[in-house]
């Protein structure tokens, strides 16, 4: 994905912060005034039907086709148990965002529907809660230009690197609450960050000066989030520690109650249970164990009374899959299971006591820290609270903020009003250019290049540095050939502090831009170029390339951000991954033998024949290809045959095995009419089922005759993707040797709908009257799809 960052906006009127978390989300908004004192921070606490102080639940109810969204938040997980049998909705999708993270544990990540990749569940979530955004700042300042007058600022964990973030901000745009990718009305703050802000406020009712040094532990759902920060004068910060966390929130603490009802119930059990009756599952959690046992368990012995938990009033249908000797014990029990105070304690200790090894370290590397402060939905928790006390009141002094839950919004909200308040960060990457240097004796030979060269990583910046947000690292370069005019400057970042090539398994792309129109004259290699990094704020890593020679400046901000962390030589254009939908007339037409498939092949013996085989040969193609760049591309085929009405052969399918097209294919013949507007219409289902904004769709849309031109659909399909930043690649094909103008006129409409002058990847109309030209017009595709360049 390809976007360059605009000039700031100077008109913003209100201040948006959103704490998109793993189990709970919400927002909080301000309208900016002179004088800061006066700002009003609301937190948003109703949502729909529902009214919940700072957030709702992050969770997703789609229909039985997964295309609509049915309800969304605490309205998702809202169904009580029945034992009435009724038409059941798929079960909600909830955990998403455990998908964005690089190192969360696999049995963390929920199984998604694969009709819902986690990129449409986050967009599909932030239109829903961007309606309610909308809606509140538009009753309270009428007028407001959503787009050009509101800036958000979305917390993220410490965790999250620039590409992770980047897809964050391609979801956001899908949702609807940017305008362009690269508008500057977007901000990211980590969530420690944002808790940091909100915790100034704190430190001055706790009487404490500039100077002090003080530890934020943002206890989420998910994940738990450490920073420590001192207080400068003015009331800005520095970060002086690199940020921690791990995944130890407090959803963690529900996943041991479910492993305890498995040694109560027995494993396989829970498991169908699980499969079969996700709704009771989420009510015996989020309406049972949060509110009953979790939240109000403080620890101590004294204040805890026993708690009957009813398998038959809280999940009815876990018991028809209990066997012995399980079910034995459990009718003995008449199906209840007494939760006692060291049960109850046994869910909380595993997860608590990774929190106390985090802010251990912490501690261990910040000597001067004096305060600590609790925040996050998590930290509410009165035994959470009274074990931290515990272990480090004597170390610290430790403050609980009221409502620490809406801790995070609150600082993102202060952040957005004054980004000036970060004075310093702590660096998470260490950054470096690539530099193609001269190969010495030494060096590996396997790296020598054609050219005697052999390209490094030259380290700009190292990982645990901290710098000021306005704080410049600088290299230069000079073009390695005396009549060079161009210099390709490529960045990258990698966890380790140094590294000595740009593609060890720790490096990954950061972005980069091409430096042109060097001076030749006279010149040689003396034709120096400063290369700059600064870090302006979490969201903009901003770079700048100035010629020393002539004192010109040739870029000012990334235009490329990797989408999956693979490394891509300069000397390789980057491949994309594709959503390829193939449109065959299957009409009666279809059946004339003046052309058919090539010897060989187990196709009808006719022009749908001579199609099927151009299909395949297309796909095989594509993976060769692809396996041949040494990428990991997953690209996804649908194919759709069409004549008075549609077929779908199959769709959203990731093919490895080459002999799967050839048996979905085999047996199909011609029948029927032509329809080219239901063949568009089935088109356009087909992506808004399986959208995904990291795919490009590309449509091959081919037939032998004419029908009425389907302008009305095409153009609406067009348009609607085009608004979703994914503009479509719409090939027509026409197979014969007259006619073909309706064909022609689709692939300009579609044309017309995105401007690819700088892409070799078109919307185009070709004609190919014989089998020969139609598979190679398909195999021409098929290799264009390589040479393609995100816009």
């Amino acid at each position: 994905m390809e976007f360059a960052y605009e000039p700031a906006n100077e008109d913003i009127r209100v201040v948006v912060g959103v704490d998109f978390g793993t189990t709970y989300s919400g927002f909080a908004y301000a309208y900016i005034q002179e004088n800061k004192e006066k700002i009003e921070i609301v937190v948003n606490e109703e949502w729909g039907n529902f009214k919940s102080p700072n957030k709702t639940n992050t969770a997703l109810q789609y229909d039985e086709t997964y295309r609509a969204v049915v309800n969304w938040g605490a309205s998702a997980l809202s169904s009580e148990p029945t034992r009435r049998k009724r038409y059941k909705l798929p079960k909600p999708v909830e955990y998403f965002k455990f998908y964005l993270g690089d190192d969360v544990p696999e049995e963390k990540k929920t199984k998604l529907p694969q009709e819902v990749p986690f990129e449409k569940a986050i967009t599909d979530f932030l239109h829903e809660m961007g309606k309610i955004m909308k809606e509140r700042i538009e009753n309270s300042w009428p007028g407001i230009d959503f787009c050009k007058h509101v800036l958000f600022v979305f917390s993220v964990p410490a965790e999250f690197n620039e590409i992770i973030k980047t897809k964050m901000r391609k979801c956001i745009y899908d949702a609807g609450l940017i305008r362009s990718l690269g508008t500057l009305n977007l901000q990211f703050t980590t969530e420690p960050e944002a808790a940091s802000v909100y915790c100034i406020n704190k430190i001055k009712e706790l009487k404490m000066e500039a100077g002090v040094t003080y530890l934020v532990v943002d206890c989420g759902g998910g994940t738990v989030d450490l920073t420590v920060r001192k207080l400068l004068n003015d009331d800005r910060i520095a970060e002086t520690t690199e940020r921690t966390g791990g995944f130890c929130g407090g959803t963690y603490i529900d996943d041991e109650f479910l492993k305890f009802l498995e040694k109560k119930a027995g494993k396989s059990a829970v498991k169908i249970f699980k499969e079969k009756h996700y709704d009771q599952v989420n009510y015996m959690v989020h309406k049972f164990f949060c509110p009953e046992i979790k939240i109000p368990f403080s620890g101590k012995e004294n204040d805890f009374k026993i708690i009957e938990f009813d398998i038959e009033k809280k999940c009815p249908a876990l018991i028809q899959y209990i066997n012995d000797p399980e079910r034995d014990q459990l009718e003995n029990d008449e199906w209840i299971i007494d939760l006692d105070f060291a049960t109850v304690k046994s869910f909380f200790d595993p997860v608590i006591e990774k929190i106390i090894k985090l802010i251990t370290l912490q501690l261990s590397n910040c000597s001067d820290c004096s305060l600590m402060f609790l925040v996050g939905g998590f930290s509410q928790s009165k035994y959470l609270q009274h074990r931290i006390k515990e272990e480090f009141v004597d170390k610290v002094k430790i403050s609980i903020p009221p409502n620490p839950a809406a801790a995070i919004l609150r600082g993102a909200c202060l952040y957005g009003i004054d980004m000036k308040t970060v004075a310093t960060r702590v660096l998470k990457w260490s950054y470096g250019v690539l530099v193609s240097e001269v190969w010495q004796a030494g060096d590996p030979i396997s790296r020598k290049d054609s050219n005697g060269r052999i390209d490094k990583f030259s380290l700009l910046a190292s990982k645990g540095t901290e710098v000021d947000v306005e704080k410049e690292f600088s290299a230069e370069v000079s073009p390695v050939f005396p009549n060079q005019t161009s210099i390709l400057v490529q960045f990258y970042y990698t966890s380790e502090h140094n590294s000595t090539y740009c593609d060890e398994p720790h490096v990954r792309s950061l972005g980069s831009f091409i430096v042109s129109g060097l001076p030749i004259v006279n010149s040689g290699l003396d034709r120096r170029v400063l290369l700059t990094l600064r870090f302006a704020s979490m969201e903009s890593t901003v770079a700048t390339a100035k010629s020393l020679h002539n004192g010109d400046v040739y870029h000012t901000a990334f235009s490329t951000l990797s989408d999956n962390g693979h490394l891509f030589p300069y000397r390789n254009q980057t491949v994309a991954a594709f959503h390829i939908i193939f449109v065959l007339d299957r009409s009666g037409s279809m059946n004339s033998h003046d052309q058919q498939p090539t010897s060989g092949t187990p196709f009808c013996n006719n022009r749908l024949g001579a199609a099927f085989e151009a299909t395949d040969k297309f796909i095989k193609t594509r993976i060769n290809s692809t396996q041949g760049q040494n990428t990991n591309i997953d690209d996804i085929y649908s194919i759709i045959l069409f004549e008075s009405s549609t077929e779908i052969l199959f769709e959203n399918q990731i093919i490895t095995d080459i002999d799967f097209v050839q048996d979905k294919l085999k047996g199909k013949v011609t029948k029927g009419g032509t329809n080219f507007r239901k063949a568009v219409r089935e088109v356009d289902r087909v992506i808004d089922k399986h959208f995904n904004s990291f795919r490009l769709n590309v449509i091959i849309f081919l037939s032998d005759g004419q029908d009425r031109l389907p302008e009305n659909e095409l153009t609406n399909i067009c348009q609607k993707n085009k608004e979703k930043g994914s503009p479509l690649y719409f090939n027509t094909i026409h197979f014969g040797s007259t006619g073909g103008d309706v064909l022609r006129q689709m692939a300009n409409i579609a044309q017309n709908y995105h401007d690819t002058s700088s892409n070799s990847t078109q919307c185009q109309y070709t004609r190919t009257p014989d089998t020969i030209s139609l598979i190679n017009s398909f195999t021409n595709v098929a290799n264009s799809l390589l040479l393609y360049k995100s816009v």
